[in-house]
Protein backbone atom coordinates (compact mmCIF):
# COMPACT_ATOMS: atom_id res chain seq x y z
CA UNK A 1 0.00 0.00 0.00
CA UNK A 2 2.75 2.47 0.89
CA UNK A 3 4.59 1.71 -2.36
CA UNK A 4 1.42 2.28 -4.35
CA UNK A 5 0.89 5.61 -2.56
CA UNK A 6 4.42 6.67 -3.46
CA UNK A 7 3.77 5.81 -7.11
CA UNK A 8 0.52 7.76 -7.15
CA UNK A 9 2.10 10.81 -5.53
CA UNK A 10 5.16 10.98 -7.78
CA UNK A 11 4.40 13.22 -10.75
CA UNK A 12 6.33 11.24 -13.36
CA UNK A 13 6.19 7.70 -12.02
CA UNK A 14 3.11 6.51 -13.90
CA UNK A 15 4.51 8.10 -17.07
CA UNK A 16 7.72 6.12 -16.67
CA UNK A 17 5.83 2.90 -15.96
CA UNK A 18 3.73 3.46 -19.08
CA UNK A 19 6.84 4.03 -21.19
CA UNK A 20 7.96 0.56 -20.10
CA UNK A 21 5.42 -0.79 -22.59
CA UNK A 22 8.24 -0.28 -25.10
CA UNK A 23 10.07 -3.22 -23.52
CA UNK A 24 10.43 -6.22 -25.83
CA UNK A 25 9.69 -8.71 -23.03
CA UNK A 26 6.03 -9.76 -23.12
CA UNK A 27 5.99 -10.51 -19.38
CA UNK A 28 7.21 -6.98 -18.64
CA UNK A 29 4.46 -5.55 -20.81
CA UNK A 30 1.89 -7.71 -19.00
CA UNK A 31 3.13 -6.51 -15.61
CA UNK A 32 2.99 -2.90 -16.77
CA UNK A 33 -0.61 -3.37 -17.87
CA UNK A 34 -1.47 -4.90 -14.48
CA UNK A 35 0.04 -1.90 -12.69
CA UNK A 36 -1.80 0.55 -14.92
CA UNK A 37 -5.06 -1.32 -14.34
CA UNK A 38 -4.52 -0.98 -10.58
CA UNK A 39 -4.04 2.76 -10.97
CA UNK A 40 -7.35 2.96 -12.85
CA UNK A 41 -9.15 1.54 -9.83
CA UNK A 42 -8.35 4.42 -7.47
CA UNK A 43 -10.07 7.78 -7.44
CA UNK A 44 -8.59 9.96 -10.16
CA UNK A 45 -6.64 7.03 -11.56
CA UNK A 46 -8.39 6.99 -14.90
CA UNK A 47 -7.30 10.56 -15.59
CA UNK A 48 -3.75 9.72 -14.50
CA UNK A 49 -3.65 6.83 -16.96
CA UNK A 50 -5.04 8.92 -19.80
CA UNK A 51 -2.41 11.58 -19.10
CA UNK A 52 0.30 8.89 -19.03
CA UNK A 53 -0.80 7.58 -22.41
CA UNK A 54 -0.90 11.14 -23.76
CA UNK A 55 2.72 11.45 -22.59
CA UNK A 56 3.52 8.08 -24.18
CA UNK A 57 1.98 9.28 -27.44
CA UNK A 58 4.10 12.42 -27.41
CA UNK A 59 7.37 10.77 -26.37
CA UNK A 60 7.00 7.85 -28.79
CA UNK A 61 5.69 9.88 -31.72
CA UNK A 62 2.30 8.19 -31.94
CA UNK A 63 -0.39 9.75 -34.06
CA UNK A 64 -3.17 8.50 -31.74
CA UNK A 65 -3.30 7.56 -28.08
CA UNK A 66 -2.99 3.79 -27.45
CA UNK A 67 -1.55 3.22 -30.94
CA UNK A 68 1.39 1.11 -29.70
CA UNK A 69 -0.80 -0.79 -27.26
CA UNK A 70 -3.26 -1.73 -29.99
CA UNK A 71 -0.35 -2.76 -32.21
CA UNK A 72 0.77 -5.16 -29.47
CA UNK A 73 -2.69 -6.69 -29.26
CA UNK A 74 -2.81 -7.16 -33.03
CA UNK A 75 0.65 -8.73 -33.25
CA UNK A 76 1.13 -10.53 -29.92
CA UNK A 77 -0.92 -13.65 -30.63
CA UNK A 78 1.69 -16.09 -29.32
CA UNK A 79 1.99 -14.85 -25.71
CA UNK A 80 -1.08 -15.55 -23.60
CA UNK A 81 0.29 -13.72 -20.50
CA UNK A 82 0.35 -10.46 -22.37
CA UNK A 83 -3.00 -10.95 -24.06
CA UNK A 84 -4.79 -11.84 -20.79
CA UNK A 85 -3.55 -8.66 -19.12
Amino acid sequence: QSGFSLVMNHPACVNEITLSLNNKNARTKALVLELLAAVCLVRGGHDIILAAFDNFKEVCGEKNRFEKLMEYFRNEDTNIDFMVS
